[in-house]
């Protein structure tokens, strides 16, 4: 596994007891750690995984396109990410992987302004910090800016900052006058006087933000193993939003935070976007392919079927242990 290897930051471990029949070790990548994908902890920690006869661990790699890449060598079978324009585009040219699920179904970004702009029409004239052009706090930030009923090519000046610390810091400098950040980091441009002018979930964004994803190969060859990590996921997901108290310790656990309103901030935003059924993101993936299409004409003859597998999550909820999960809480 020398890819993988290589790019290891770190490999998140929950020892515990084997049971008399030991379950299956699965590895599962990480794109990284980030608000959201703490559901998976959250499914492994209170034994889900293990129920469904698997032995569940993450590796953590650096970032969405090295997910990808061990995704598509057979390194790993199962991954978090797989939902941008790069995993659509090579599914396109005939790669293997797909989504199964999508957990995020939105983009987790806000616009935060100083406090001289009250609206969007004082937005106009405006310098707006992303991470870089084509970056999904770009795509965020255009997506909420036409919303506020201003288009983003002339109304305002979208500016390559850099990381969510640099551009907190353009924003405390007066160098811009918003930007776009990501929860929990919501929490942190309040305590520091700026306003939220829009958040792209509300406004309806919706885009394959975190997503779980295989390959056409793995669903051939152990569709039985994609199943019980699904059906375990559900049930993770469902203690996730129905348990308050434990799943903000586990967001501390799995962010490395110990300030509780941090992590407080993380349970609240997540839990409510994340869905109790979360059936891979037809409409997100249609989005990302209209995006690729805008620059790659022959992108518009694909069928947003070829790129996900809803079949895990609809036998689950049409057999409904969903919607079990909730009536037990």
């Amino acid at each position: 596994m020398k890819h993988v290897t290589a790019g290891l930051l770190i490999c998140l471990l929950c020892p515990a007891s084997l049971p008399a029949q030991s379950p299956k070790p699965l590895l599962v990548g990480l794109a990284s750690i980030s608000g959201g994908i703490e559901t998976l902890y959250v499914t492994k920690k209170i034994g889900a995984f293990k129920r469904n006869g698997l032995e569940v661990d993450f590796l953590l790699l650096q970032g969405g396109s090295q997910a990808l890449q061990v995704l598509l060598s057979g390194e790993l079978k199962l991954i978090s990410g797989g939902g941008g324009t790069a995993a659509q585009r090579a599914r396109f040219k005939g790669a293997g992987n797909l989504l199964v699920a999508t957990y995020t179904p939105t983009m987790p970004y806000s616009l935060y302004v100083n406090r001289k702009i009250q609206d969007g029409k004082q937005l106009k004239g405006a310098k707006i910090a992303i991470s870089r052009f084509g970056s999904s706090s770009d795509f965020a930030a255009r997506f909420m800016v036409t919303r506020l009923g201003l288009d983003p090519a002339k109304d305002v000046t979208i500016m390559q900052i850099g990381n969510q610390r640099e551009r907190m810091s353009a924003l405390l400098s007066g160098s811009v006058d918003g930007s776009v950040v990501d929860a929990p980091n919501t929490l942190i441009a309040r305590q520091q006087g700026f306003v939220e002018l829009a958040d792209a979930s509300k406004l309806g964004l919706t885009y394959p933000h975190n997503n779980i994803a295989t390959t056409d190969r793995f669903i051939r060859e152990e569709a039985q193993t994609v199943f019980g990590f699904l059906r375990a996921f559900v049930e993770g997901i469902a203690f996730y939003r129905t348990h308050k108290a434990e799943s903000i310790q586990m967001i501390k656990e799995f962010l490395r935070v110990s300030d509780h309103a941090i992590a407080e901030e993380a349970y609240e935003y997540y839990s409510r976007i994340t869905p109790a059924k979360p059936y891979p993101s037809a409409e997100g993936v249609r989005g990302v392919l209209e995006e690729i299409a805008a620059s790659e004409p022959a992108v518009k003859t694909a069928k947003v079927e070829q790129f996900i597998d809803g079949s895990f999550i609809t036998k689950l909820d049409q057999s409904g242990f969903i919607d079990g999960l909730y009536k037990k809480r």
